[in-house]
């Protein structure tokens, strides 16, 4: 039994809530402070990886939606608010916040982790300004402690920095109450005892070391990632579907190893099969957004594309911050050549990740399709920038260079294309039609001939100029 202290303890040191204060210096400070760019950096991954884990977790649990307005003194219906709570027992799994008047415009993003008896263990939460989006306002990160009677957690920014401890409740029978800011910690023992202090923080991280990076909470957060791995063999997808369908036999109503089987035989391009998964997932759960967007892909490269842009169209409106997916149906809408569409949808996705090579190089597929060839020579050097081994982006490139009649600035493109992938016939066909223009007509039959023994491509995500 705990002993009972003489005194009660009641110790705030300073009065700050769970919100913390570590800010971005932002440009548009009235003051004239400079941006931390590496701080503006951070942040915004942070608050991406945020977005993420939160796809993630609605996407594999049965969740309830709670929705609510809410806003400030002079913006009282600034935001529209979404809770995401376990079906099951009731636990917040997620809050996300979007502006109204700019719906696609993200305001705050929480996400909730529980220990095994239900506890939270680890909570992290971004937030940004109404007005200024250079980077989050805030950004946070709490690791819980409890014991019988105490709970306690410190407090990290997104940059590392240690800004904030609480400790709550019953100490030896004595209320408890701690609250400490960065100036303040470590306390003195003359403010907080020794032996108090280490029975609240003693069993917290010192620093924030991998908590910086959330997602590494989450064991399996790429089942919704449709994209092969070029290092990922056929036979490690078969061993992966076999052990799903294990699984499932064990649990044959876990709506989430169906969708996770069917990514399995989307990589092996078994898309009736993966459709079939899907479609099982999503009758169990229609909640399992990452279903949908695994079915949109499948029905995408089945030729049936309508289908496709249906079910991403119900991902985006879920998801609504989800580069990857507006890229993959600005995709599908330049496969049926609509492309005033297509432009719509790649450059919100390059909006919303200016590093998504993908959307950069679709982007000037659809640029260079519509004759605007200088705007798309922009966002194929943008897509090479970001990803040099992308081999589709070096290909299109070449063919605006022959376009724009720069015959020697195309072959360079097209032979780094073959180098990366030396028996793409279409890059081999584009090279015989550069050689051609540069009078180079022996050379031209020597690919030809090459070319002529290769088959024609297949579907891919990443589309080239016709």
């Amino acid at each position: 039994m705990r002993s009972s202290l003489t005194n009660a303890i009641m110790i705030t040191l300073v009065a700050i809530s769970t919100v913390g204060a570590a800010q971005v210096v932002f440009a548009q400070n009235k003051s004239g402070s400079h941006v931390n760019t590496t701080q503006v950096g951070e942040w915004n991954l942070f608050a991406s990886r945020l977005l993420k884990i939160h796809r993630h977790v609605v996407g594999t649990v049965a969740v309830d939606r709670r929705y609510r307005l809410g806003g400030y003194a002079n913006r009282p219906k600034f935001y529209r608010e979404i809770e995401f709570r376990d079906r099951q027992n009731g636990r917040l799994l997620s809050r996300v916040l979007w502006e109204r008047e700019n719906p696609k415009n993200l305001h705050s993003v929480d996400v909730f982790f529980y220990d095994a008896g239900g506890r939270l263990s680890f909570d992290f939460s971004a937030t940004y300004m109404p007005d200024f989006r250079n980077a989050p306002l805030q950004t946070l990160i709490n690791a819980h402690h409890h014991d019988e009677d105490l709970h306690a957690f410190r407090q990290f920014d997104a940059s590392g920095n240690l800004i904030f401890e609480n400790c709550r409740g019953d100490y030896f029978g004595t209320a408890v109450d701690i609250s400490l800011d960065e100036d303040s910690i470590p306390p003195s023992p003359e403010e907080v005892p020794t032996n108090l202090y280490v029975s609240c923080f003693g069993y917290l991280p010192l620093t924030a070391g991998k908590l910086l990076n959330p997602m590494v909470l989450i064991s399996d957060l790429n089942y919704a990632d449709i994209d092969r791995d070029q290092n990922d063999s056929a036979e490690s997808i078969e061993r992966r579907i076999a052990e799903f369908s294990r699984r499932i036999l064990r649990q044959p109503k876990a709506a989430q190893l169906y969708a996770r089987r069917g990514r399995e035989y989307f990589l092996l391009e078994q898309f009736d099969a993966a459709i079939a998964d899907f479609d099982r997932a999503l009758t169990l759960n229609d909640d399992i957004d990452a279903a949908y967007f695994g079915r949109g892909m499948a029905f995408g490269r089945k030729g049936k594309i309508d289908e496709g842009i249906r079910d991403l169209s119900v991902f985006i409106n879920r998801n609504p911050e989800s580069s990857l997916a507006y890229t993959k149906r600005g995709v599908r809408y330049i496969w049926k050549k609509q492309f005033q569409r297509a432009r719509s949808d790649l450059e919100h996705a390059v909006f919303l990740d200016d590093r998504n090579a993908e959307a950069h190089d679709d982007l000037g597929v659809v640029l260079a399709q519509t004759g605007e060839l200088d705007k798309a020579v922009e966002h194929f050097l943008k897509a090479r920038a970001i990803e040099p081994g992308y081999q589709k982006v070096h290909h299109n490139l070449a063919m605006v260079y022959y376009i724009k009649q720069k015959f020697d600035a195309a072959l360079a493109s097209v032979d780094q294309s073959l180098r990366l992938h030396s028996e793409n016939r279409s890059s081999l066909l584009l090279k015989v039609t550069i050689l051609t223009a540069l009078g180079r007509d022996k050379e031209s039959d020597r690919v030809r001939k090459r070319a002529e023994l290769l088959p024609a491509g297949n579907w891919s995500e990443r589309s080239s100029i016709k």
